[in-house]
C-alpha cells in the first residue's frame, strides 16, 4: 500500500511539473528595457573606416534576479555590452549579427534590431580647407548675417577611399536662426559635403571650429523725454528740464525694438537750488542698445513767490528811508540858508541906521 502511494505520488508531479514550475517562477520574473544601448564595432581601426549603421540599439532584459537587472539597467554599474564582430570582413557592405558580452548568467537579453548593416572601407585621410556656410540668411528676430571667418582654416578628414572621392567641399553650418545681436561667434560642426551637398560619411580632426561673424542688427529712431524725480525744496516752486537731444537711435531684436517709441530719462531734482546741468546715462535693458549712451539735462528752478515779495518789501523800505533821509537834509539847508538871509538883512539895516545918525549930527 505504501508503495502504491508513492508511485501515485510520482505520476502526480510528473504529470504537474510543468504548473508547478511556473507557480513558483512567475513571480520571481523580471523584465526591463533599455534604449539607447550603444554599438562596440570591433575591427581593424588602422586599416578599416566603417560607417553606415546606427550606433545604438534597443534591448530588453529579463531574468529572476531583480539586483543583477538593476545593475545592467544602469549605465554607470552596466556589466554587459552589444558587440558587432567585423575583425574577419574586408572592404564591402555587410550583415552582421549583434551580440551580448558579459552578460551575467541569470539575465537574458533580446536586442532590436538583432543585425545591422555595415560598409566598410579602406582608411584615407586628407587635409582639407573649411567654408563657413548659414543655413537660413536670416534669424527669426530679423539679423542679418554679415561677412564670416573660420578658425582654424583647415582641418584633417578621415573617411573611406571611396567617399574620399566623393568630397565636394568641407564647410561648417551654422543656424542663424540660433544666433542673437549679442553674439560675434559661435562654435560649428564640421561637415564634408558632395556634390549634391549630401552629408558624408567622415571623421573630422577637430570636430568642430570657430565661426566669427559680424551682425547687422535692425535698429530704429526713439523719442527721448525727461522725467521728474523726488521732490522739491521747500523754497522751489516748479522746474524747467531742457534735455540737449530728444531723438536717440535703439537696435536689437526686431521683436524688442518694435515696442519701443520712446525712452523716459529720470532727472533728480530734490538738491536743486539754482540752475545746473546734469548728465545723465538713458536707461536701456539687456535686450537692445542705445546710441547715444548719455544726455545732458539743464534744470532750471523757479522760486515760489513768498521770496519775491518779502526781497521786493525789503528794497521798497530801503527806498523810502533815502527819499526821507533827502528831504530832511534839503529841509536842513533850507533853514541854513534863511537864517543867512536873515542875519545879512539885519546886518544891513544896522549899517544904514548908523550912517543916517552921523549924518544928523553933522
Amino acid at each position: 500500500m505504501l508503495i502504491s502511494l508513492l508511485f501515485s505520488l510520482i505520476l502526480f508531479f510528473n504529470v504537474n511539473s510543468q504548473n508547478v514550475s511556473q507557480v513558483f517562477s512567475s513571480d520571481t520574473n523580471y523584465e526591463k528595457s533599455i534604449d539607447n544601448v550603444p554599438i562596440d564595432v570591433q575591427y581593424d581601426s588602422d586599416k578599416y573606416f566603417v560607417h553606415g549603421f546606427s550606433s545604438t540599439v534597443s534591448v530588453k532584459l529579463n531574468g529572476a534576479n531583480r539586483i543583477q537587472l538593476n545593475k545592467e539597467v544602469d549605465p554607470d554599474t552596466r556589466d554587459f555590452t552589444i558587440v558587432a564582430d567585423l575583425t574577419n570582413l574586408g572592404p564591402g557592405t555587410h550583415e552582421v549579427k549583434l551580440k551580448t558580452k558579459n552578460l551575467s548568467s541569470s539575465l537574458y537579453a533580446q536586442i532590436e534590431p538583432k543585425t545591422i548593416s555595415v560598409t566598410i572601407e579602406k582608411k584615407s585621410t586628407k587635409e582639407f580647407s573649411v567654408s563657413p556656410i548659414l543655413s537660413s540668411t536670416t534669424s527669426n528676430d530679423g539679423l542679418k548675417i554679415g561677412e564670416m571667418s573660420v578658425k582654424p582654416s583647415k582641418v584633417k578628414i578621415t573617411t573611406g577611399e571611396d567617399t574620399m572621392k566623393q568630397i565636394d567641399r568641407v564647410v561648417a553650418s551654422v543656424d542663424g536662426s540660433k544666433l542673437t545681436a549679442d553674439q560675434d561667434n559661435i562654435e560649428a560642426q564640421v561637415q564634408a559635403l558632395n556634390s549634391s551637398g549630401e552629408a558624408l560619411a567622415i571623421q573630422s580632426n577637430p570636430q568642430n571650429v570657430v565661426v566669427s561673424f559680424e551682425i547687422e542688427t535692425p535698429s530704429k529712431e526713439v523719442s527721448l523725454y525727461p522725467i521728474q524725480e523726488g521732490n522739491l525744496p521747500s523754497n522751489i516752486d516748479s522746474v524747467q528740464i531742457d534735455l540737449n537731444r530728444t531723438k536717440a537711435t535703439i537696435s536689437g531684436a526686431q521683436s524688442v525694438i518694435d515696442k519701443i517709441d520712446s525712452i523716459g530719462i529720470p532727472v533728480d531734482v530734490s538738491q536743486i537750488q539754482g540752475t545746473v546741468k546734469k548728465f545723465i546715462d538713458v536707461p536701456v535693458s539687456g535686450d537692445f542698445q542705445v546710441d547715444p549712451k548719455t544726455v545732458s539735462a539743464q534744470v532750471a528752478p523757479t522760486f515760489k513767490e513768498t521770496q519775491e515779495t518779502e526781497s521786493s518789501s525789503a528794497n521798497h523800505s530801503s527806498s523810502t528811508r533815502s527819499e526821507v533821509n533827502r528831504s530832511a537834509g534839503n529841509e536842513s539847508s533850507s533853514e541854513k540858508s534863511s537864517s543867512a538871509t536873515v542875519e545879512s538883512s539885519t546886518t544891513t539895516t544896522t549899517s544904514v541906521s548908523q550912517e543916517r545918525t552921523i549924518q544928523s549930527t553933522n
